[in-house]
């Protein structure tokens, strides 16, 4: 699909389907909340035009801003079925588990995920990814999910996006 216009008798056209990006952040569930139960299962939804398989990467981070830095930032990478948690320093991955094969639990100082309670589904082109968290005691206040999706390619990106808050105890 093109858009054309005349300025001052030149012509330009816009195409407007390069300018979209086939990755969404669909959003998450509960997408607001407080307190910690034994164990807090939420639900992550991304979604790409091409299916849910030209999903390179999907990407959580939970902190009082965009900063991973003593934060929960995971990514996971559907290809190979791998769920990283980002270590407290924020500048590396710590070793992966697969959310669907015999999963173990993912641990900073900031959250644990839980083995018992990971897992994704995939249809068409969305993906949904469940995490069983618990926030640490020293990880308490108000805390905002941000999300992200990138395409294999690395083309289509969706860029940080704010989907939940939660108050931690």
């Amino acid at each position: 699909m093109t858009a054309t216009a005349y300025v001052d008798n030149v012509t330009v056209t816009i195409d407007l389907v390069s300018s979209q990006t086939t990755t969404t952040v669909l959003g998450m569930a509960p997408n607001s909340g407080s307190g910690q139960p034994p164990y807090l299962i939420f639900t992550f939804v991304f979604s790409d035009t091409k299916g849910w398989q030209d999903l390179g990467v999907v990407n959580i981070l939970v902190n009082d801003s965009l900063n991973p830095t003593n934060a929960c930032c995971l990514a996971y990478v559907p290809s190979i079925d791998i769920l990283y948690l980002v270590n407290d320093a924020g500048t590396a991955l710590l070793a992966g588990t697969s959310a669907q094969r015999n999963p173990a639990t993912l641990v900073n100082s900031q959250c644990t995920i839980q083995s018992v309670g990971v897992g994704y589904s995939a249809d068409g082109e969305t993906l949904s990814l469940l995490l069983n968290t618990t926030f640490s005691s020293t990880f308490s206040g108000n805390r905002t999910f941000f999300l992200a999706a990138r395409d294999i390619n690395g083309s289509n990106n969706t860029g940080w996006q704010s989907s939940g808050t939660w108050m931690a105890p």
